[in-house]
């Protein structure tokens, strides 16, 4: 009998222990949420993640930055993410709105918000030692000017856009293919995205290069920073969306932190981190209620 009761004790603790771990492994995750993000993202998210999890204990931000065409592939291909915010809202509605995610029937994304803007800026060595002030001086010899070059990287195109405009208000428009076309190399074969030429500018490879004004707000302990005026720095064409896709585990937390980038105190965060908010939000499709 003893033997018995001692045996059933045994099972008793194990179920115990057993459902203990479940509930730890259960509490471990349940706060967690996968935020993919593009890289003009990236200093404004480290700040929204610090605030936001601070004002929600338990919460964890895991951040993944890249190239926005390039995270909707992996999302698309089934890869977990709980938050995607691209530079723009057309790699959502073109990449993501109406597909479904490969091997299942979910559909990658029903709907987004434009919460933030951006703008195209020069970068230049820490003091400005060749006195840049104008896109035109990017053609100075003297000069090792670094751009992005990713083919799917939309920070690419509108590189190339930002210095055709610029030139051309400077009235000197031949110059943005000299620019353009005298980009310095970094690795050859591999594309340079924004991290790559502001790390460039940083370490002294290059001394000026244009990226996000984001980007440059991040980097300004080791550089200095160029703005240009609204007509020619691309500000009324680049936004930031967010949407909680179909491979979400946590899509609960995800569109509350969707939620909360449209609070005044994120929309502080984002104007002193170089991403003027859009107010009102732009809402797009099937937006969750909660999300005002």
């Amino acid at each position: 009998m003893e033997r018995l009761r001692n045996s059933m004790a045994r099972c008793a603790l194990a179920l115990l222990l057993s459902g203990l771990t479940m509930i730890a492994a259960t509490d471990t995750h349940a706060g967690e949420v996968t935020v993919f993000h593009a890289d003009s993202l990236a200093g404004p998210m480290r700040e929204l993640k610090a605030a936001y999890e601070a004002r929600n204990p338990g919460v964890v931000l895991r951040l993944t930055s890249g190239v926005s065409r390039q995270l909707a592939e992996r999302i698309l291909k089934g890869e977990a993410c709980d938050v995607f915010a691209p530079s723009s809202p057309a790699v959502i509605d073109e990449d993501l709105m109406a597909r479904r995610i490969e091997g299942t029937g979910k559909e990658a994304a029903l709907w987004y918000v434009v919460f933030s803007a951006n703008e195209m800026a020069v970068i230049t060595a820490r003091g400005n030692p060749l006195g840049i002030r104008r896109a035109s001086d990017l053609a100075q010899p003297e000069v090792r000017f670094v751009r992005v070059t990713g083919e799917r990287d939309l920070a690419t195109g509108r590189t190339v856009e930002f210095l055709k405009r610029a030139t051309a208000a400077e009235g000197n428009p031949d110059l943005a293919q000299t620019i353009v076309g005298g980009a310095i190399t970094l690795d050859a074969g591999k594309p340079v995205a924004v991290p790559d030429a502001v790390n460039a500018v940083r370490d002294g490879r290059a001394n000026a290069g244009v990226v996000y004004y984001s980007a440059a707000v991040a980097a300004r302990n080791d550089v200095d920073i160029v703005r240009f005026p609204d007509s020619v720095n691309m500000s009324e064409a680049i936004r930031n969306a967010a949407t909680v896709p179909g491979t979400a585990r946590n899509a609960a937390e995800a569109t509350a932190f969707v939620a909360f980038l449209l609070t005044p105190d994120a929309q502080k965060i984002l104007q002193e981190t170089g991403q003027p908010p859009v107010v009102p939000a732009i809402r797009m499709g099937a937006v969750p209620a909660g999300i005002r």
